[in-house]
């Protein structure tokens, strides 16, 4: 039976495949949706500063628009770090049962393998 760090080695790039696809799916979905919370933001604040030069909105008012966008940004990014933390716990967990079915599969191969031996004799 091999032992448990050659059975590791040979899940080295099953894990590393896993680790980069994952990895490039966090950035990709991070990116997208941050490009997204960044481009309303400024078109928002656009909008609002030029009610405040029109007239429309005075200084209280643009100050509680700004307010509130800012608890709406620091609140997608508590959000992010929620994803984010989750996908790795996904990610971990999947990369444990992967490790833990090679030790197994080859802890099932080496014991059948004995047994045969047995019969065998």
């Amino acid at each position: 039976m091999p032992n448990a760090n050659e059975l590791l080695r040979e899940t080295g790039d099953e894990v590393l495949d896993a680790i980069k696809k994952e990895y490039k799916e966090l950035l990709s979905a991070g990116k997208s949706e941050s490009e997204q919370v960044i481009r309303e933001t400024a078109e928002k604040v656009e909008q609002w500063v030029k009610m405040r030069a029109e007239g429309s909105l005075d200084n209280d008012e643009l100050e509680a628009l700004l307010n509130a966008r800012k608890r709406t940004v620091r609140q997608f990014l508590l959000m992010q770090e929620i994803k984010a933390r989750a996908r790795l716990e996904r990610v971990s967990l999947g990369l444990l049962d992967l490790v833990l079915n090679k030790l197994i599969g080859a802890v099932l191969h080496s014991s059948s393998r004995f047994l045969r031996n047995l019969w065998m004799r």
